[in-house]
């Protein structure tokens, strides 16, 4: 069974992250402003994309900044080659990479936008105020800011950790609890934890929902009365200083 839509208010990119988290096998038909592209899904992966005489990688970012027309999913359909092999996250922050890099040059072509210093010292604010966050929580690990598309603003870790790769897969975890909490009507989200056998992950959105804090922790040294009351400070705190 598939499903039929349009893009008004939903975002390519969340339709490819639930196709992969959810492993199907299907194919993904996208149609906008005359062109239409096909992205084939198995083993909770992308691995073929088309579009007229393109095929591969390239298909799937030039997709990622479709904001509007109609789609449609066929499950249980094999894609007929394979043309990607790079994993879903690393294609999606590299799609969100280059709009980025396309908005940048568009500023500069227009003399009312000028991006730079002011966001250098924005995403340095952010920073500073993790470095603060990192020092007040018990067992602290990890904490990053991001944005409901994935996007890494601002992290702080203690380790090696891919904030890039992280940042996108909580993204996708927190739409997916906050998706599901909506259709029980079971309310606003609060936050939302998530244990595992060594660590404490919370994550809490900022008032508007279009940014959320995430803070690691290990299990055993955490306190999470701690935690949530890090996370409701330090979430006023990022959200003072966000561009209005």
């Amino acid at each position: 069974m598939g499903m039929t839509g349009n893009l008004t208010g939903l975002a390519a990119a969340d339709l490819i992250q639930l196709n992969c988290v959810d492993q199907k096998i299907a194919c993904l038909k996208i149609q906008h402003a005359g062109q239409n592209a096909e992205i084939y899904f198995l083993g909770g992966q992308i691995v073929h994309a088309v579009s007229g005489g393109q095929k591969g990688e390239e298909v799937v970012y030039q997709v990622l900044g479709w904001n509007e027309g109609d789609f449609s999913l066929e499950n249980d359909v094999k894609p007929p080659e394979t043309t990607i092999q790079r994993s879903w996250p690393s294609l999606l922050l590299e799609g969100a990479r280059r709009l980025d890099e396309n908005e940048l040059a568009q500023m500069a072509v227009d003399p009312v936008k000028e991006p730079g210093s002011k966001e250098i010292r924005m995403t340095q604010k952010f920073e500073e105020i993790l470095t603060e966050l990192a020092g007040e929580v018990s067992g602290f690990r990890g904490a990053f800011l991001v944005g409901i598309d994935g996007i890494n603003l601002a992290s702080k870790f203690v380790g090696d950790t891919d904030p890039e790769l992280a940042s996108a897969q909580m993204a996708m975890l927190l739409k997916l609890v906050s998706g599901s909490t909506d259709k029980l009507g079971a309310g606003n989200l609060e936050d939302n934890l998530t244990t595992t056998e060594k660590s404490y992950i919370l994550m809490r959105f900022l008032p508007g929902k279009q940014y959320f804090l995430g803070i690691s922790t290990e299990r055993k040294s955490a306190n999470l009365g701690n935690m949530r009351l890090m996370s409701k400070m330090f979430v006023e705190r990022l959200a003072k200083a966000m561009p209005h």
